[in-house]
Parts: C-alpha cells; structure tokens; sequence
C-alpha cells in the first residue's frame, strides 16, 4: 500500500503529506508564483472598482 504524500506543487515530486513544495529552490519559485498572482489579482480588483466608477458616473450625468 502506498503510504499517504502529497505531490511539490512545483516540480511533482512526492513529499510528506501537508507539505507545498519539497525543496528550498522549489519553495523560491513557489513564493513568487504566489506574489505574482497576488499582484494580478490586486490589478484585476482596481480595474473592477474603475469600471464601477466609470459607468456610476456615466448614470449620473
């Protein structure tokens, strides 16, 4: 039977279970995949919020 793991979530390979990533060099790469999409996702809100202002104003006027 095979013992309960977890695959990295950058490079597949199995690691104990509850673990993300299974190296240091696997870990760096993670953490800035997650600010990237951090970054995008605080984009993607404030041009939401822009077109929400754009179009109250336009029923405004």
């Amino acid at each position: 039977m095979i013992p309960q793991h977890s695959h990295c979530q950058i490079c597949g390979k199995a690691i104990k279970y509850g673990e993300i990533v299974c190296s240091e060099k696997c870990r760096k790469e993670y953490e800035a995949i997650v600010k990237k999409r951090k970054i995008y996702i605080y984009i993607m809100y404030a041009a939401l919020l822009f077109l929400v202002i754009m179009v109250f104003m336009q029923l405004m006027a």
